[in-house]
C-alpha cells in the first residue's frame, strides 16, 4: 500500500514539474536571441553560397572532362564506361528477374512450398 502512496506521489511531482512555465526572458535576452538568430541565418546564407560555388565548379568540371559543351548539346565524347556501372543497367531487356532453375531468386524468403 506504501509503494502506491510513493508511486502516487513521484507521478504528481513529475506532473508538476511538466506542467511549470518558465519566465518571460528578459529584454536583453531576447536581444541576444535576436542577435544570434541573425548571425545563424547569415551563416547558413554563407554556406548556401559556398555551396552555390562548388556545385558550380563540380559542373564546370563535368561538362569540361567529359565533352559536354554548356550550350546544352547532347554531344557525347565517346561511348560510356561499364564497368562501375550497377549490375541493373548493365543486364539486357528482358534479361533481369528471377531465372528459373539456376539459383533462388532473391525474392524467395520463405521455405519452399510443399
Amino acid at each position: 500500500m506504501s509503494t502506491r502512496w510513493m508511486l502516487a506521489a513521484a507521478l504528481a511531482a513529475a506532473t508538476a514539474v511538466a506542467m511549470a512555465k518558465l519566465p518571460p526572458p528578459t529584454p536583453e535576452q531576447a536581444q541576444a536571441a535576436a542577435a544570434k538568430k541573425e548571425q545563424e541565418q547569415a551563416q547558413l546564407q554563407k554556406e548556401k553560397e559556398l555551396l552555390d560555388r562548388a556545385q558550380d565548379r563540380v559542373a564546370d568540371r563535368y561538362k569540361r572532362t567529359k565533352g559536354v559543351a554548356s550550350t546544352g548539346s547532347s554531344e557525347r565524347a565517346g561511348r560510356t564506361e561499364d564497368h562501375n556501372l550497377p549490375k541493373t543497367v548493365k543486364e539486357l531487356p528482358r534479361d533481369a528477374g528471377p531465372q528459373g532453375g539456376r539459383q533462388q531468386s532473391a525474392e524467395a524468403h520463405s521455405t519452399p512450398a510443399r
